[in-house]
């Protein structure tokens, strides 16, 4: 609970408008030797039953576990397809009760595109990187033109070519008219243009609200914002994901109309070095929720929105160290960890507390649980099993039974 949470809850106590029940039956939640169990004490201290529930029958230790090891992330994804087609159709048909859990949000896309007809209907619910989408790479673009954009001699505004490559093949401008758009790439080359002057390029009337030098924050702002509205405009009557690109451009306005109230409420003059870096930042944090009917369908959340929730088939993704639990909550601090102990401020032991809370509170009643991870290190992972894998290895009378998942590698004759 964060304090506020904590604080509400003892007033309603205080005031008698309140019951807790707390769904505490796993033993590994009461295990003071378990993380998961770091909030239990003070949550059973603090908030009383009134009235005293049997407890259930504990059935954890007779869940099927089945750990996946791959070769790659890409390969976690067909391994889902693989589950979802041959294993989980035999044993359960109603979908609904199967849930695939994503540590790694970057895989939802991906997942998206490898799921069996058989499965139907799919709801997603949960958080998306904003960072992740074309939506956020065309306002990097459009960043990057007004960052090199240039007065010439003859007073006539220049651009980097390489800005207006990438504006010309970016999918949200070259879906409208690929071959035009060919024609002035094929021109560049052709006269070797390092330097491409406006009236080269704005050569339409969406080019012409592109292709433009703007100067001062306000100018930035709305030049965006008219920019993403004439994107918006073309992606819903013509393009087939229209909907869907309309719904990325709608939250980048949203974000960018609410900083360019903040900024102008400060009365400020911002360079514009820090423009764009305030632009970046701001819109990096924002997320795309997505948000599905829990009754009907195939599951897909992440590992926050698994609270309280329950099903026989579970699926987890991206099962090592640095994902699950990773260390998200004090990896991008300047705080100490003293200042953030002395403060009560999350540090480290929190967050694990938290992620174990949620890993064994989710396997509680689970009667199928698969975790699948990359075995593969590179430079953002080890290729480490998650340590709620050793856990349940050495800690536990789960039954474990592995699968190691390679890639088939044939030289042709030719």
């Amino acid at each position: 609970l964060t304090t506020s949470e904590r604080e509400l809850m003892i007033r309603l106590q205080d005031m008698g408008k309140a019951d807790f029940y707390f769904d505490y039956d796993s033993p590994y939640l009461r295990d003071p030797e378990n993380r998961a169990s770091l909030f239990m004490e003070e949550n059973l201290r603090l908030f009383h039953s009134k009235y005293q529930l049997p407890d259930e029958h504990n059935t954890t230790d007779e869940t099927e576990i089945t750990l996946v090891s791959v070769p790659s992330t890409v390969g976690e994804v067909h391994e889902v397809h693989r589950i979802l087609s041959e294993i989980i159709p035999n044993d359960c048909q109603d979908f609904t009760r199967t849930a695939i859990v994503l540590p790694d949000e970057q895989l939802l896309i991906p997942m998206l595109n490898v799921f069996p007809e058989s499965v139907g209907k799919i709801n997603v619910t949960m958080g998306y990187p904003l960072r992740n989408t074309l939506a956020y790479s065309f306002v990097e673009r459009l960043l990057e033109l007004q960052k090199h954009a240039q007065n010439a001699k003859s007073g006539e505004v220049t651009f980097y070519y390489i800005d207006v490559e990438g504006l010309l093949t970016h999918p949200y401008i070259n879906d409208s008219s690929h071959s035009q758009y060919a024609e002035l790439r094929a021109e560049i080359v052709k006269h070797r243009l390092f330097q491409v002057p406006q009236s080269n390029i704005a050569t339409t009337p969406l080019l012409q609200k592109i292709f433009r030098k703007v100067e001062g924050w306000s100018a930035l702002t709305e030049y965006i914002l008219e920019v993403i509205d004439a994107i918006s405009l073309f992606s819903e009557v013509k393009s087939s994901e229209g909907a869907f690109r309309a719904d990325f451009l709608a939250i980048i306005s949203d974000a960018i109309t609410k900083l360019q109230n903040i900024v102008e409420q400060c009365n400020v003059e911002i360079p514009n070095k820090i423009q764009h870096s305030l632009i970046r930042r701001h819109l990096q944090a924002e997320r795309v929720p997505f948000m599905g009917e829990p009754l009907e369908g195939l599951q897909i959340m992440g590992i926050l929105e698994t609270r309280n929730l329950d099903f026989k088939n579970v699926i987890l993704l991206s099962m090592t160290d640095n994902n699950f639990p990773g260390n998200k909550a004090t990896d991008k601090s300047f705080i100490p960890y003293s200042l953030r102990y002395g403060f009560n401020i999350p540090t480290a032991e929190h967050h694990e507390g938290v992620y174990a809370y949620y890993f064994y509170r989710l396997i509680e009643r689970a009667e199928n649980l698969y975790m699948l991870y990359s075995s593969a290190a590179d430079d953002k992972s080890t290729g480490e099993p998650s340590r709620y894998i050793r856990q349940i290895e050495y800690e536990t009378d789960f039954k474990i039974n592995r699968s190691n998942v390679g890639v088939e590698v044939s030289l042709s004759d030719s």
